[in-house]
């Protein structure tokens, strides 16, 4: 497939990022890259006295795009990676037509299993999606009806399973999802009275299980989900205050386990979880200083266990984790020499994985990572020339030296 070399864009859609901020992102255009890295970044950490460092780029693992740009059509980002029945699924936001879902059974042939926008353009992206049940379920963007829940028992055969944002308008999308205690959990965009979160025991009746904005409307989006020991933990996006992280051991009853912002309120989203070697981690969006990741044991104490940024503070969104090979990897959003792949074999040192942008500043953003079989993937936000996946098998090609021989002519 064709590389570009057209210059950088913005990214990530929406509902994750202040108005202002992507406004000023959206205006921003060409730019050269950012100043090269600091060779070792070094940050006491206070839980256990060790250090956390941050390696730039200088022996990569080796990746391969593997669809077509955009699929071949207007899709700008790769929102979500699901793997179902054997198979690598990948939900899009599509502006123009619809939200898309593709299949790959081999992670190199792609088709769309869905019509566009599940019969309504107005479904114009799908963040999440989770297996529950022996069933695929699709969660959308819809800024018009509200949020849509779609299941699937084959994966290509799709039906809704809730009224139009939950009967509220004002959810607009579903940006995370969850299983826990035999439920189906959804989180909520909801910034007139605060994001829901909804559940179901069979994937057809819901009930909210939340205080609207769990008591503040600030707390105006549920990005993120994840199970840790016994308690279901969400992340929320408050752009006063700061990232609110609740937990809720029966699914009901919610208490707030961080401080607004673990500290700053510049960390306006908790926007990824994922659990690795016994901790919890939490990625932020924190446009001021950088994406933050913080770690809990306990899912109550938390401590910060990346420079801001990875070194850099236009990496500004931690936006998507996954568990690969031993280790941690977090995709970062970078609109400025593109987005970057971080990981972590003991989640206090660190080094880039990737090449700025895969080799095209024009991937602002890896939104999403799955694992499948024995390779990684990452799906991109790409609005210029539509969303790629690339995928590794984590293994960083040697350089190898040989000795020149001459040979004197007799």
């Amino acid at each position: 497939m064709k590389r570009k070399t057209l210059s950088v864009v913005c990214a990530r859609a929406f509902e994750r990022l202040p108005i202002a901020a992507l406004t000023i992102w959206l205006a921003l255009g060409a730019g050269p890259p950012s100043a090269t890295h600091a060779a070792i970044l070094t940050v006491n950490t206070p839980d256990d006295g060790a250090r956390f460092h941050g390696q730039p780029a200088t022996s990569p693992s080796l990746w391969n795009q593997v669809n077509a740009d955009g699929f071949g059509r207007n899709n700008k980002e790769a929102s979500t990676m699901g793997v179902f029945s054997g198979g690598l699924y990948v939900g899009t936001y599509n502006l123009s037509s619809g939200a898309e879902v593709w299949y790959s059974p081999d992670g190199t042939t792609w088709s769309q299993v869905n019509t566009n926008g599940f019969g309504d353009a107005n479904n114009q992206g799908a963040p999440s999606m989770v297996i529950f049940n022996l069933s695929l379920y699709m969660g959308t963007w819809n800024p018009i009806s509200g949020v849509e829940i779609w299941h699937s028992a084959n994966g290509t055969t799709w039906n809704q399973t809730n009224a139009d944002g939950f009967g509220d308008v004002n959810n607009k999308g579903a940006y995370s999802m969850a299983v826990f205690s035999g439920y189906l959990y959804v989180g909520t965009s909801n910034f007139t009275s605060g994001a829901e979160v909804w559940r179901s025991l069979d994937g057809v009746i819901w009930n909210q299980v939340n205080a609207d904005g769990f008591g503040d409307t600030d707390n105006g989006l549920a990005d993120s989900m994840a199970v840790f020991g016994d308690y279901l933990y969400v992340g929320t996006r408050n752009s006063t205050n700061g990232a609110e992280v609740w937990r809720s051991s029966d699914g009901t009853a919610w208490n707030p386990v961080n401080t607004d912002g673990f500290g700053d309120a510049n960390n306006l989203i908790a926007s990824s979880m994922t659990v690795f070697d016994g901790f919890l981690y939490v990625g932020t969006v924190n446009l001021s200083t950088g994406g933050e990741v913080w770690r809990s044991s306990d899912g109550a104490a938390w401590n910060q266990v990346n420079a801001d940024g990875f070194g850099d503070t236009n990496n500004g969104l931690a936006g998507s984790m996954a568990v690969f090979g031993n280790s941690l990897y977090v995709g970062a959003q970078n609109i400025v020499s593109g987005a970057e792949v971080w990981r972590s074999a003991d989640g206090l040192t660190w080094e880039q994985a990737n090449v700025d942008g895969f080799g095209d500043i024009h991937n602002g953003a890896c939104q999403s990572m799955v694992v499948i079989g024995d390779y990684l993937y990452a799906g991109t936000n790409n609005i210029t020339t539509g969303t790629e996946v690339w995928r590794t098998n984590g293994i960083t090609p040697i350089k190898l030296y040989l000795p020149l021989i001459l040979r004197q002519s007799p």
